[in-house]
């Protein structure tokens, strides 16, 4: 490589690591606009919700954290039916298992389904916003 195609070839590098999508956007195929980190136990199904019953049910096990960010805005965010936060939003504290998460723009839903929040583990989430 010579002297003159550095800057270029340097240029294109810097362009293909702005361009690359990050790990939550690259693996989402998910229409529903919900993009999941991958993590073992972590699972989202769009358009799902959970009856009563296994919302009252025990959650055995060490919680788990579930991390909102809304690409280009700010939200709410609901889980299990309850005002749980503004996304962007951080380490908030669940039981493992399934839960009910709806995130809204005003009255705008951007995001609705059910949730699996591994024991004791991460969950990041992100939102595109449309």
């Amino acid at each position: 490589m010579s002297i003159r195609t550095l800057p270029v070839a340097l240029a294109l590098a810097v362009s293909a690591a702005l361009l690359t999508p990050s790990p939550a956007q690259a693996g989402c195929t998910d229409l529903s606009g919900l993009c999941l980190e991958p993590i073992k136990g972590g699972k989202w199904e769009p358009d799902a919700s959970l009856s009563g019953k296994q919302l009252k049910a025990k959650r055995k096990g060490a919680p788990g954290k579930l991390s909102v960010k809304i690409e280009d805005g700010r939200g709410s965010v609901f889980v299990d039916g309850r005002f749980a936060g503004t996304a962007p939003m951080s380490d908030l504290s669940l039981g493992p298992g399934k839960h009910d998460l709806q995130v809204r723009d005003g009255q705008k839903i951007l995001a609705e389904g059910v949730i699996t929040i591994p024991k004791g583990a991460g969950v990041r989430v992100t939102v595109r916003h449309p």
